[in-house]
């Protein structure tokens, strides 16, 4: 009785299904760390924002109720005034960068209104320090007194 010759079609059926499920899990562990680092840049850049929104609500609050304080009188005086806040809690990892400028002056219904424009960056710690964890927002508000 001979025997057929073998021609080994299972073992490259079986290779080609190893690396077809070896690539496929491959990708997936690709696509599954991107979305985990496009969520983690996401929440930074969200924080980031909170601490520029911090700034601008620092800053309004001492030219509107705080005018007494160092920021707000230069700010008034027509001196362009900077404040670096360091910020607690979920934000002690970032910093408000608040800038503030006198815009001039406008006349509104027959009274004379400052106007001062105020600017905040809400950035990661150190602010400036490029890398693939940095993140910055701005935030710009005009108002009057």
């Amino acid at each position: 009785m001979t025997r057929p010759r073998q021609r080994g079609f299972a073992l490259m059926m079986a290779i080609f299904i190893i690396v077809t499920l070896a690539a496929i899990g491959l990708y997936v562990l690709t696509v599954s760390v991107s979305q985990q680092e496009a969520q983690s840049q996401d929440e930074r850049g969200a924080l980031a924002y909170q601490a520029a929104r911090t700034g601008l609500d620092w800053g309004a609050y001492q030219l509107l109720r705080n005018a007494a304080n160092p920021f707000a009188t230069a700010c008034a005086a027509g001196v362009p005034a900077a404040q670096a806040l360091n910020l607690a809690g979920e934000l002690d990892a970032y910093t408000a960068n608040v800038s503030c400028s006198r815009a001039g002056t406008h006349s509104e219904a027959g009274q004379t209104v400052e106007v001062f424009h105020i600017l905040s960056t809400g950035c990661s710690d150190p602010c400036g320090a490029l890398g693939p964890a940095y993140v910055e927002r701005q935030l710009e508000l005009t108002l009057g007194r």
